[in-house]
């Protein structure tokens, strides 16, 4: 590739740039007026192993107060109410909120949802054991999600997220996987998400990776202080 050629990937107004813009309009259509879509758009891109790559942060949940960020579809929300956690879902789309119903509907599942922003949890403090998050979308790049996460965390509660990156080495893995995420250079935000959690006292370390083919990190992001609930299951 030319010089001139790199050079204009990196500018803002270059193709990075470019696909970066693209990647996130149709991210937020999926959150919203193409929810109904979802689903079937995550099995598309990771080849049918969506939820095997989502279901690995339960190992990490400590009960029996959890709080799902962003919890979509509904099925992990769904899976948990199922384990006897005391499971609340937050999800800012009101398109995704009819189609998160209808999965708990169809699965029997009684799971309290509110509609609101993760920068701005409505929760009192220290109301959870647990929250989890599977591949966020920018909030979970926010100073204001970590503060808020940290007050609402009880002393030893903690910050499961799952999904943040996923690497395959080969194949059409490999392509699905720049799909998911824009072609974006991810794991560089460990760094990032480590900066943010140490004003607050939290603890970051990288639990899990390698599942079903691929490096798809779990990050157990803890508060100090004695655990509450019972431990992982």
């Amino acid at each position: 590739m030319a010089e001139g050629q790199r050079a204009d990937e990196k500018r803002p107004g270059g193709r990075r740039a470019w696909r970066a813009r693209l990647y996130l309009w149709a991210t937020r259509r999926l959150y919203h007026e193409l929810a109904w879509a979802y689903d079937a758009a995550a099995w598309l891109v990771s080849l049918g192993r969506w939820s095997i790559w989502r279901r690995q942060v339960l190992a990490h949940v400590r009960g029996p107060r959890v709080l799902e960020l962003g919890p979509g579809t509904g099925h992990l929300l769904a899976e948990m109410a199922g384990r006897g956690w005391q499971v609340v879902g937050l999800e800012p789309s009101l398109q995704m909120q009819r189609v998160m119903g209808r999965t708990l509907a169809r699965r029997g599942a009684r799971v309290a949802r509110l509609r609101g922003r993760a920068e701005a949890l409505p929760f009192a403090d220290g109301a959870f054991d647990t929250i989890v998050s599977t591949f966020p979308a920018q909030y979970i790049l926010s100073a204001d999600t970590f503060r808020e996460a940290a007050r609402v965390l009880c002393p030893g509660g903690r910050l499961v997220i799952g999904g943040l990156y996923v690497e395959v080495d080969r194949g059409l893995a490999r392509v699905a996987a720049r799909l998911l995420y824009g072609g974006a250079s991810v794991p560089g935000a460990l760094d990032r998400l480590g900066a943010l959690a140490e004003p607050h006292g939290l603890r970051m370390s990288v639990v899990a990776q390698g599942v079903a083919g691929a490096r798809v990190p779990v990050l157990v992001i803890e508060r100090p202080g004695a655990a509450q609930g019972r431990s992982e299951p």
